[in-house]
C-alpha cells in the first residue's frame, strides 16, 4: 500500500523571505506507520506556485492509494480544493485530512459540500490511528467503527464519527521519517532548519488558544533520550538549525535544563536552536537562559501578547505582565535573540491602544516584535466570547485566519481601520533606523539581510494593495 502525505502551502506572506519549516506532523505518522506501507511526503511549503501541476504530477508518478492532507484553519481551503482536484484525476484515491483545524471542526467540515470529497477525517493525534486505519484498509474491512478518533464516510455518504481517542504516550511514538520527504531545502534566515519537538500540549488557560481543545489541559515529556537521539539524526542530515515546535516548552523547567545538560554533552550544541517559551518560563530561574545558551539557543520567541492588563486579563495572561522586561533581560544577556508576539485590536481597543502595543513592543526592547491582531480561532473560548459580542465580522471564510488579517472588529474600530493600523503603525516599526541597527535578529545570518528587507517591501505592497498577509 502507498501512501502521500501533503501538507499546504499556505504561508502569511511576511514569512516568506524569512523562513520555510516543513511540517513534523506528517513526518511523525510517517514513522509511525507499519513497515510494509510504502510512504512519500510532500510539502507544499516550498512549492507555492504551480501546486495542481506538482502535486498532478506527483499522484501520476507515484500512484498513490492513500492521500494525507495536514492542515490548519487558515489552510483548510486549499486542502479542500485539492481534495477535489485529487479526486478528479485518481477517483479511486482515499483521501484524509487532518490537523488542527478539522479536529475541532469535523462534524462541519463532513457535512459541508466538501465533505463528499473526503473519505477520513483523523482527529487529534494521527500516529496510531493512521497506522490502524492502513490496517485496517490492508484487510479491505469496510466497517472501521473500531478506530478511535477516525471519522469516516460510508458507500452511501453517510459519515460515521468514532469515539474520541485518547491522548498517546509519547514515549512510545517512533522517530519521525524526513528521508520520505520529495522537497527539502527548508531554511530560516537562509540557514537550513528542520523541526522536531520535546514534549506535546499545554495547561495554561490562554482563551484565544486552540492547544487546550486538541489536546484538553494536558502536558506530556517525550523521553530525553529520545530526543537526543532524533537531533543525532537532524545533525548527520547537515541540519543547521531546530525549530522545536512544543506548545509550551518551558513548562517544567528542570527539565529543559537537562535537556540543555545533555546537547552538550552529546555535542550537539553546534546546532542553532529555536523555540517558543513563556514569559514565566524564562523569569522563573535565571541560570535557564544561561543554560541555553551553552546549548546552541540562539532564538526564544516569547508569548508577550500586551503591556496592558486590561488586554493580558481578557486572554487570562495577567500573570506574565510584571515578568516581562526580566524576561527579554535574562535572554540578551546571554546573547539569544528575542522575538517578541504581540497581539492587537481587542473588543475595548482603540486608535490609541493599538498604537499603545506597536510601542511597547519597541519600548520592551525585544529584538523583533510579530504583530498580530486578534483571531476568533474556531472552537476557542475566546472565539464564543466575540461571537456573543457581535464583533466576529468574518465567521466563515477560515483563509482569512492567519493571525495578520483582521476579522474580528473592536468597539471603536471597523476591521478595515484595523488593517490600515496595522500597515501603517508596522511599517513605522520595521523600516524604522533605529529598530534596524538596535535589532540582532538581522545580524544572525549577514547574507539574509536583503532578503528580510525583501520581505518588509512585501509588507508594504501587500498592505496598500489591500490583500494584506494573503
Amino acid at each position: 500500500m502507498k501512501v502521500l502525505f501533503i501538507a499546504m502551502p499556505d504561508n502569511a506572506s511576511c514569512f516568506d523571505q524569512v523562513m520555510k519549516m516543513p511540517n513534523l506532523g506528517v513526518c511523525s505518522i510517517s514513522g509511525s506507520l507499519p513497515q510494509d506501507v510504502d510512504v512519500k511526503i510532500l510539502d507544499l511549503t516550498l512549492k507555492n506556485q504551480r501546486i495542481s501541476k506538482t502535486v498532478g504530477k506527483v499522484i501520476q508518478d507515484y500512484a498513490p492509494d492513500v492521500v494525507g492532507l495536514s492542515s490548519m484553519s487558515f489552510q483548510f481551503q486549499t486542502a479542500a480544493r485539492l481534495a477535489r482536484f485529487i479526486k478528479q484525476i485518481a477517483p479511486n484515491t482515499k483521501i484524509a485530512v487532518g490537523g488542527y483545524h478539522v479536529t475541532l471542526m469535523y462534524r462541519e467540515v463532513a457535512e459541508s459540500a466538501d465533505g463528499e470529497f473526503l473519505d477520513f477525517i483523523i482527529r487529534a493525534e494521527g500516529e496510531l490511528i493512521f497506522s490502524q486505519l492502513m490496517e485496517a484498509l490492508k484487510r479491505n474491512e469496510v466497517e472501521l467503527c473500531g478506530i478511535n478518533g477516525l471519522s469516516f464516510r460510508k458507500q452511501n455518504g453517510e459519515w460515521i464519527h468514532n469515539e474520541q481517542a485518547p491522548l498517546l504516550d509519547v514515549s512510545k511514538i517512533p522517530l519521525p521519517r524526513r528521508d520520505v520527504r520529495i522537497l527539502n531545502n527548508f531554511h530560516y534566515l537562509r540557514r537550513t532548519f528542520d523541526v522536531s519537538e520535546t514534549s506535546r500540549g499545554c495547561t495554561y488557560p490562554c482563551t484565544f488558544c486552540s492547544i487546550t481543545r486538541m489536546y484538553g489541559k494536558s502536558f506530556r515529556e517525550y523521553p530525553i533520550e529520545r530526543i537526543i537521539e532524533d537531533l543525532k539524526i537532524l545533525k548527520k542530515r547537515g541540519t543547521h538549525g531546530v525549530f522545536f515546535v512544543d506548545d509550551n516548552i518551558t513548562l517544567n523547567v528542570p527539565r529543559i535544563k537537562v535537556l540543555c545538560e545533555e546537547i552538550i554533552r552529546n555535542d550537539l550544541h553546534s546546532i542553532d536552536y529555536l523555540t517558543q517559551a513563556t514569559v514565566n518560563g524564562i523569569a522563573s530561574d535565571p541560570e535557564l537562559s544561561v543554560m541555553m545558551a551553552k546549548a546552541g539557543f540562539k532564538f526564544v520567541f516569547l508569548g508577550i501578547e500586551s503591556g496592558n492588563k486590561k488586554d493580558l486579563d481578557l486572554f487570562k495572561k495577567s500573570h506574565i505582565c510584571a515578568r516581562t522586561r526580566e524576561a527579554v533581560q535574562y535572554l540578551q544577556r546571554n546573547k539569544i535573540i528575542v522575538l517578541g508576539g504581540f497581539i492587537i485590536a481587542n473588543p475595548p481597543d482603540n486608535k490609541e491602544d493599538v498604537k499603545a502595543v506597536f510601542q511597547y513592543s519597541k519600548e520592551i526592547g525585544v529584538d523583533h516584535p510579530i504583530i498580530q491582531v486578534l483571531t476568533p480561532y474556531p472552537k476557542t473560548e475566546m472565539r464564543e466570547e466575540l461571537l456573543s459580542r457581535g464583533l466576529v465580522m468574518n465567521k466563515e471564510n477560515f483563509a482569512r485566519y492567519n493571525g495578520f488579517i483582521a476579522n474580528v472588529r473592536t468597539e471603536h474600530l471597523s476591521i478595515e481601520e484595523i488593517n490600515r493600523l496595522m500597515v501603517i503603525e508596522g511599517a513605522k516599526l520595521y523600516w524604522s533606523p533605529k529598530h534596524l541597527a538596535r535589532s540582532r535578529f538581522w545580524r544572525y545570518n549577514p547574507k539574509g539581510s536583503l532578503g528580510l528587507l525583501y520581505n518588509n517591501y512585501l509588507f508594504l505592497k501587500s498592505g496598500w494593495k489591500g490583500d494584506l498577509f494573503l
